[in-house]
């Protein structure tokens, strides 16, 4: 191998060779070939995607003396060869991480006054230039507004809400995407073949996963991993430490087959192997998304479980930031998708309640003979818990509505507010009549009243209600002032002056 690293030998020289990015090079070869270059271009987007590579063919498109087509650098003149090399001094680039300041602007400024030095035009390439200060970008607008004609400015960020919109207001913007992974795939095949790299097929592909469409990364980690000029999917799935392709779609049919004994097994698999289950568990929710799109074009039957595996891992990888035991989440979502849901689920207490109000009726519709046989098992309800109202025959409400029976179930009513603060307040207060669909409750202080006496406070109470005893009820809330039987009336002495002001301030009054 050259000691040139691998993503600098193979640096596209030619926009031909500029990968994954075919609207932004087409446009830019257009713009050439029809003599339209702007002064000031903005190249957005991630790391390793091809913005200063695209930016440096551009200087070399606006300086070459033989045009291929009249757009392509020739790649063969002293512009091309000396911008290839890093050797033409009318092309700048500029670090904008380490020049971020306004001197180092003024200078740029200052300097862009001179005409090149050998090539017809200069360029500065700034480089990361979300990086520069406030009052740099402010030195920086009049000259992008306005250059001299001998100058062109091309800016690349990775952070683009991080540049002004008056200096993006000014450049032609291209946002350059993610390199997708066959692209990624092929070109690292390209690097293999010419440097006589023995490649697995699976190795090149595990890469491109692995890089989240970086192509400069891809082409470092292949160099990295290449030993002996030779390229193992073994050993790039050991370095990186994740499964690879083979262990997710091997989970992914046996979920789909319904086998939990063995999903169950290659999740304590993947895990005793010493792989990052929070990156698996992410790789394989990208795995379903790619699964689920294509149920969705094609029209599939097993859109539905797809679904519900996308929804099973993804609480697993929420879970796997704090489980204790790093495997249980996997197992778990495995277990979910496998057993129906009645199965894993605790009963509650209307699901209880509905059960023996099913076998009542199913007592009563029996015969006497048979009645006695199951009140013989079944034992009657008992009184206290008021489940079934002597004069109803046909089920529509289960639980008897009165004052006595509010005032029992009142524990459930809180039990089903689930808004911290208005189950607070409700707590206190003490059920004093119910008339129909009307309930009446009081509260001695104005400011748990207050808290449950509105909009809201209602209408979770009265849902509440509604969970407990099956019918819509309509809340009244009352203010009661607490009589306080005075402790002094065999003392001649006075109430205590602190004491009764006090006990004003909470709304309640001291009789006389």
């Amino acid at each position: 191998m050259s000691n040139i690293a691998l993503y600098r030998k193979y640096r596209p020289l030619n926009f031909n060779s500029l990968v994954g990015q075919d609207h932004i090079r087409q446009t830019l070869l257009n713009a050439i070939k029809g003599d339209a270059i702007s002064h000031a271009y903005l190249f957005c987007g991630p790391r390793g995607t091809g913005k200063t590579t695209a930016a440096r063919l551009i200087a070399k498109a606006i300086n070459c003396e033989n045009l291929i087509d009249g757009r392509e650098p020739c790649g063969e003149c002293d512009f091309c060869k000396d911008a290839t090399s890093g050797r033409l001094i009318d092309l700048i680039e500029i670090d904008a991480a380490s020049n971020r300041g306004i001197d180092e602007i003024r200078a740029l400024r200052e300097k862009i006054k001179f005409a090149p030095t050998r090539a017809q035009s200069k360029v500065y390439i700034i480089d990361e230039v979300h990086m520069l200060s406030k009052d740099a970008f402010n030195a920086l607008l009049k000259t992008l507004e306005e250059p001299p004609t001998h100058v062109y400015f091309i800016l690349a960020t990775t952070e683009s809400h991080k540049v002004p919109e008056t200096i993006i207001s000014r450049c032609q913007r291209f946002d350059f995407k993610r390199v997708d992974r066959k692209s990624i795939v092929a070109r690292l095949g390209y690097i293999a073949q010419h440097e006589k790299i023995e490649a697995e097929l699976d190795a090149l592909e595990l890469i491109a996963r692995s890089v989240d469409g970086g192509m400069r990364d891809a082409i470092g980690l292949m160099e990295q991993m290449t030993f002996d000029k030779k390229l193992t999917y073994d050993f790039v799935k050991e370095s990186l430490g994740i499964t690879g392709h083979k262990a997710i779609q091997q989970l992914y049919e046996q979920l789909i087959a319904g086998d939990i004994s063995k999903s169950l097994a290659t999740v304590n698999d993947i895990h005793f192997e010493g792989y990052d289950l929070s990156q698996f568990t992410k790789d394989f929710l990208e795995f379903l998304r790619e699964k689920m799109i294509d149920e969705v074009k094609n029209n599939g039957p097993k859109l539905s479980l797809i679904m519900n595996m996308v929804d099973r891992f993804q609480e697993a990888y929420e879970m796997s930031r704090s489980a204790v035991i790093p495997q249980l989440p996997l197992e778990l979502a495995v277990i979910k998708l496998g057993v129906p849901s009645n199965e894993y689920q605790v009963p509650s207490e209307e699901k209880a309640e509905e059960d023996q109000r099913s076998k009542i009726k199913d007592s009563r519709s029996k015969t006497p003979d048979q009645r006695s046989k199951i009140e013989e098992v079944e034992p009657e309800p008992k009184p206290e818990e008021n489940i079934v109202s002597p004069q109803q025959d046909k089920g529509e409400s289960v639980i008897e509505f009165s004052l006595d029976s509010v005032k029992r179930n009142f524990p459930r009513v809180l039990e089903n507010i689930n808004t911290p603060a208005i189950k607070r307040s409700f707590q206190t207060a003490t059920i004093t009549k119910v008339d129909g669909n009307q309930v009446t409750t009081t509260f001695s202080t104005n400011f748990h009243l207050e808290k449950v006496n509105n909009v809201q406070g209602h209408d979770v109470v009265e849902r509440a209600f509604k969970q407990v005893f099956g019918k819509t009820v309509k809340l009244n809330f009352e203010f009661s002032k607490v009589n306080i039987k005075p402790a002094f009336e065999k003392s001649p002495q006075p109430v205590n002056e602190d004491l009764e002001k006090a006990v004003a301030d909470l709304g309640w009054e001291v009789e006389e």
